[in-house]
């Protein structure tokens, strides 16, 4: 009985981690999918230098294994948002659309990650 209420506190703690990538994923799109807003590489660099971050540190620190392979697709999907978002906003391409689909695709990974 222990061991279970120990997995589940595992995988709550994991689904908290991965809802924390989201709203860092979430906010960055904000940040940066702002159509006429000038790019600025520095900046840009330093929050994707600080994503970086985060997943590994979610990937060191995640105890449920099975997690683990997921996490690493979500970092995946970021530096392919990022590489993305860099490539639009850098060329002054970002479109009020942009953002929004973007957005929705971040959410539908991540619910599919959580199982939703």
């Amino acid at each position: 009985m222990m061991s279970c209420g120990t997995a589940t506190f595992t995988k709550s703690g994991s689904d908290a981690q991965i809802e924390s990538l989201r709203n860092f994923e979430l906010a960055f799109i904000d940040e940066f999918a702002v159509p006429g807003k000038h790019f600025n590489a520095a900046v840009f660099q330093a929050r994707v230098n600080q994503g970086n971050m985060k997943f590994q540190q979610a990937i060191a620190d995640e105890k449920f294994t099975a997690r683990r392979p997921v996490l690493i697709d979500l970092k995946g999907q970021f530096d392919a948002d990022a590489a993305h978002l860099r490539s639009k906003a850098s060329r002054g391409k970002v479109t009020p659309a942009l953002a929004s689909e973007m957005k929705k695709d971040v959410n539908k990974i991540y619910d599919h990650a959580l199982g939703n």
